[in-house]
């Protein structure tokens, strides 16, 4: 059967044709097509939902009897709404968008978050496919932060933690939630092009002083946040995914250094890249536990 996956994030929406052999065999999931566009979060709600639609009417949707969709924004698990999305997508708070999208396409929408979606196609297809429990951090234009409690997925076992959004240095940064001194002001790849650099690959290999000086602050501040996870969720897995994880070659290494100088929990890579989120949703389309999705 096919379905169609999307991952919407505050940079790009990434909307993939997936065909899934048997629903509960995660190995039987196949991305036959793979497209990506600008999001243009700056516009808004109504411009984010018209891209959703846009990015899925490049498939024969039509073909699909299930619609799943990953986005940013701390979503409910089990109405698809957006209850609470910072200044990133303005207005996109409150958004019923497993209604919206059901309505226009006439399919089964199924709406998690960004970094839950991520963590579940991790979980089931890829770096964290014999772990008990993880935690899986999603380093892009933001923070994203999601727990898995076993192999269920239902809102008792499947958690958007918002470790993002805890306050990692008092008075800090200005952060679009409204607070300041949030995580993803320090970790992620916003905060990094915060120093000139829009191509964190220049900025990796630069030999500038303080450049050198924002990555070894960025690696005491991620072992920091994972610290914090660890210590109220105590999970037997982290995974490291998103955005800036696709240039790990540059700094994975130099980062275990800091995290391994003083914990012991394992730590891993993403293995599924940029299609993590669409591979998570449409798994936890067919196999999640859902009231009224």
């Amino acid at each position: 059967m096919l379905t169609i996956g999307v991952d919407v994030g505050g940079t790009s929406i990434k909307c993939a044709l997936i065909e899934v052999g048997e629903a509960q065999n995660a190995d039987t999931y196949k991305i036959l097509k793979f497209v990506s566009i600008p999001s243009q979060a700056s516009g808004g709600r109504d411009v984010v939902v018209a891209n959703i639609i846009k990015s899925i009417e490049r498939f024969r949707w039509q073909d699909c009897e299930v619609i799943a969709v990953a986005t940013a924004g701390t979503v409910d698990w089990d109405s698809g709404e957006i209850v609470y999305a910072t200044s990133t997508i303005p207005n996109y708070t409150g958004t019923k968008l497993s209604k919206i999208l059901s309505e226009h396409f006439g399919r089964r929408v199924v709406v998690v978050n960004d970094a839950v979606g991520a963590l579940i196609g991790e979980s089931f297809m890829g770096a964290g496919k014999k772990a008990e429990s993880i935690i899986m951090f999603t380093i892009g234009t933001g923070l994203g932060a999601s727990f898995l409690a076993g192999k269920n997925l239902d809102s008792n076992c499947v958690a958007d933690t918002a470790l993002g959004h805890c306050i990692l240095h008092e008075d800090g940064r200005q952060c679009t939630c409204g607070k300041r001194g949030c995580a993803e002001q320090y970790v992620s790849a916003t905060a990094l092009k915060r120093y000139g650099n829009e191509n964190l690959y220049h900025f990796f290999h630069s030999s500038d002083v303080l450049h050198k000086k924002v990555l070894l602050d960025f690696y005491k501040d991620l072992s920091a946040v994972i610290v914090r996870s660890i210590e109220i969720y105590n999970p037997s897995l982290i995974i490291i995914g998103g955005g800036v994880i696709e240039m790990a070659e540059y700094w994975w290494q130099n980062f275990l250094k800091e995290y391994r100088s003083g914990n012991s929990t394992s730590i891993a890579r993403a293995s599924l890249g940029n299609k993590a989120g669409a591979l998570g949703s449409v798994y936890a389309g067919f196999n999640g536990l859902f009231k009224n999705q």
